[in-house]
């Protein structure tokens, strides 16, 4: 009864390995959170003589150490009420405290998962799923950047799906001012930068910002594969986490890296794959935001500009000093093979979906259209809640919600295998 009141995300799990491991890494000074999601088995080992217990292996939750709470905090300060403000820390918070006990988000696990920990280690272990991983390195590194307001979080299921069809899956959670709320490596938070509107707007803010997201795309890219420059004593992973990149960075190919990206985070994919053609084979872009239109002062255009083989905006150039520093090589936009899987709600706005068709027909990406489905139908809301109570607080399109989520999980999956 209770169960067929939830969409279940268990028949979208499906692949060769035996299940996913789930492993948080905290950000480091150099480094934001990463959540990596992975192909993976279970061992019989011993700790002591004594066999780990299955009981042990405890299936992840949607949100890191399950904090629900800290969720609904950063969009309260975004919705309702700063977080400095009295009405945030006296009354909002107290009672998000109380709700996160009720949403269901916290009680519900994310099917054919185990949260790699300290304790379970040795019962958890990475499992190449291409036979020829440890003399070729050819398993493939699917990196992901969350949208405007995300946490990183909220496509675990996206991301899982993957992990089970073979694919190392990290899911940055950025530390820009672009998150709702982010843990920073000090031990304090931070929450979501609001820009000036108004006559104090300048584009250069989201120009700034977009760049920011995409060097820390870059970076995690790099620090998953294990280059030198960005491995330091600082990083201090614990042991269990260590054991898995140990386990998993000498199967990854840096020929068979692909950028995948929610909204905000497919036009920080799109940038990240322009300043680095090399680094990624290619792009997934899913519902991306591509255009910036604030008409009240005159300005609008593509998003983010170097993806379209163009500058900065005069004014932003102007605001910024020297402009964007880039050279011609970034001029020439994104250039690899990419996927776009849009919205209808995104679709039928004319200016933005102007742009996701000027850089499809640029790249020759493939372009998809899910009928009746709005932005939300792209992250794990869908799951969340109960079906007719979720449709009607999350916003969700007239589509079925599950199907539209299968839908985005097989386009992108087929996509990745006829390019990796």
């Amino acid at each position: 009864m209770i169960s067929s009141l939830f969409h279940s995300p268990h028949p979208l799990i499906v692949g060769n390995a035996p299940l996913v491991g789930v492993l948080d890494l905290p950000g480091t000074h150099e480094r934001p959170p990463l959540r990596l999601f992975f192909p993976a088995d279970t061992t019989i080992a011993t700790n002591n003589n004594s066999v780990v217990s299955r009981r042990k292996l405890k299936p992840a939750s949607y949100f890191v150490n399950n904090r629900v709470a800290y969720v609904l905090q950063g969009f309260a300060h975004i919705a309702f009420a700063r977080h400095t403000t009295k009405l945030h820390r006296f009354i909002l918070r107290p009672l998000l405290w109380l709700f996160s006990f009720i949403f269901p988000a916290r009680w519900l696990k994310i099917p054919d998962t185990v949260l790699v920990t300290k304790e379970n280690i040795s019962a958890v272990k990475y499992h190449a799923t291409n036979e020829n991983t440890s003399s070729n390195k050819s398993q493939s590194l699917v990196m992901f950047s969350h949208g405007l307001t995300g946490t990183g979080e909220e496509n675990s299921i996206f991301c899982t799906a993957l992990a089970k069809r073979g694919y190392v899956v990290a899911s940055l959670h950025h530390r820009d001012g672009s998150s709702s709320r982010v843990p920073m490596s000090d031990g304090s938070c931070q929450y979501y930068k609001h820009f000036p509107t108004g006559e104090e707007y300048s584009p250069k803010h989201r120009l700034q910002q977009v760049h920011v997201r995409a060097n820390e795309l870059l970076y995690c890219t790099k620090w998953m594969m294990g280059e030198k420059e960005t491995l330091s004593d600082n990083d201090n992973n614990e042991e269990h986490a260590q054991l898995i990149l140990d386990q998993i960075r000498p199967s990854l190919s840096k020929d068979n890296i692909h950028a995948t990206g929610f909204s905000y985070g497919a036009a920080t994919v799109s940038l990240a794959a322009t300043l680095e053609p090399k680094r990624y084979k290619s792009a997934v872009l899913l519902d991306p935001w591509l255009h910036i239109d604030f008409s009240s002062k005159g300005i609008e255009f593509d998003f983010p500009p170097e993806a379209f083989g163009h500058e900065w905006p005069s004014q932003a150039k102007a605001d910024n000093g020297n402009g964007n520093g880039n050279d011609d090589k970034e001029k020439i936009g994104l250039n690899i093979p990419s996927i776009i899987i849009n919205s209808s709600q995104f679709a039928g706005y004319k200016k933005l979906y102007g742009a996701t068709i000027k850089l499809a027909q640029r790249t020759k990406a493939k372009l998809h259209v899910l009928p009746e489905t709005t932005h939300q139908n792209f992250c794990d809301t869908v799951f969340w809640l109960p079906r007719r109570l979720g449709k009607k607080l999350f916003g969700l399109g007239n589509a079925n919600g599950y199907d539209s989520y299968c839908e985005i999980v097989t386009l992108t999956n087929k996509f990745l295998e006829d390019h990796s």
